[in-house]
């Protein structure tokens, strides 16, 4: 057995990812620390090294840190530096760590018992520009390439890894199909996410004004003011805020479309992948990883920016015959992928650790 490493569990697409993983390849789960979340843990050999809503001696300094680096997205996002070197005393190889920071515990453990580690990048610091970045590049340079192992979920992210002079390996997230596309499916768009500030909501607003049905937008958000905020501003909005796991998919099978934009993002996003394998199909734009899963006009559209994108939406809501053509289509892009194959393909990798 080997173990995947989690700084936070929350309803992030992180998460969301190191928990199937470890349903399916039958690893260890270790959480730094817990946060709130929908996932279903049972048969998930997990351990917490702080539960929800415990705090460390420094938590209030590694808060207003983060904070320098992530404003946006809460007190949940806080990197607990205490817990990282915790962990290091505790996790064995072979050992998977979830993003650079979690990484950390990896290096620490090279260093000083010459354990080798692998690492899953889901966004990197590498490209950013500014003094303020320099640590943090830094860090993540000496985790990546003290790393024996370097997976990432988008051929965007290997592209800027190579051009950094660091090797990669792409392994895509998986995903639960379903059987059949879902025949009645209703006159509303999805958005999916973790919401912040950073994910610029108002461009599904603006949206949501000029299109010829409803827009959903589900998922929990880093801040209740911003949700507020926009549910003041966007009164045409349906937003969720927390929502289990079955209502989630319930949405995903219903609805005409998902959109999801992306800004330097060069993740898939969950919410796409996931869309695809419910028989969804999807509209993203350019700057988000998950172009990678759109075959033009088939399942979906790749767009320059939320007004084509209107445009693009309001052509599938009223054409029954093409919303059911991209529907089908996208639910065969999704049977390509499945958590299945993902685990047995991570656990052969991490064998090369062993």
């Amino acid at each position: 057995m080997f173990t995947i490493a989690l700084r936070v569990l929350w309803n992030g697409g992180v998460a969301r990812i190191a928990v199937e993983q470890a349903r399916n390849a039958k690893a260890k789960l270790l959480v730094y620390r817990e946060s709130f979340y929908n996932y279903d843990l049972s048969g998930i050999y997990v351990e917490f090294l702080r539960r929800k809503g415990e705090k460390g001696f420094l938590t209030p300094l590694f808060r207003k840190i983060t904070e320098i680096y992530a404003k946006n997205r809460g007190d949940e996002a806080t990197v607990d530096l205490d817990l990282i070197v915790k962990a290091s005393r505790i996790i064995k190889e072979p050992a998977l760590f979830h993003d650079q920071f979690a990484g950390i515990t990896g290096y620490l453990r090279k260093v000083f018992h010459g354990e080798d580690y692998a690492i899953y990048l889901h966004e990197t610091s590498l490209t950013l520009k500014g003094i303020k970045y320099l640590i943090p590049k830094v860090m993540e340079r000496k985790v990546l390439e003290g790393a024996k192992i370097i997976l990432t979920n988008s051929q965007w992210n290997k592209r800027v890894l190579e051009d950094k002079g660091m090797g990669a390996e792409v392994l895509y997230p998986g995903c639960y199909t379903i059987d059949e596309v879902e025949e009645d499916k209703e006159n509303f768009v999805l958005a999916v996410s973790m919401w912040d500030e950073g994910r610029r909501p108002e461009i599904y607003g603006e949206i949501a004004k000029r299109i010829k049905g409803r827009l959903i937008m589900a998922g929990s958000w880093a801040r209740r003011d911003t949700m507020e905020e926009f549910k003041r501003k966007y009164p045409e909005v349906i937003v969720t805020g927390r929502i289990s796991e079955d209502k989630l998919r319930e949405l995903y099978k219903k609805a005409s479309l998902t959109i999801r934009f992306g800004f330097d993002e060069r993740g898939p996003g969950m919410a796409v992948l996931e869309s695809l394998c419910n028989g969804t199909a999807v509209i993203v734009n350019d700057g988000i990883g998950g172009k990678e899963f759109v075959i033009e006009g088939e399942n979906g559209y790749v767009v320059k920016d939320w007004k084509e994108a209107v445009d693009r939406i309001n052509e599938v809501l009223e054409n029954h015959k093409l919303r059911r053509s991209l529907s089908i289509n996208a639910l065969e892009t999704g049977k390509k992928y499945s958590w299945r194959n993902h685990a047995i393909k991570l656990t052969e990798i991490m064998e090369k650790l062993a």
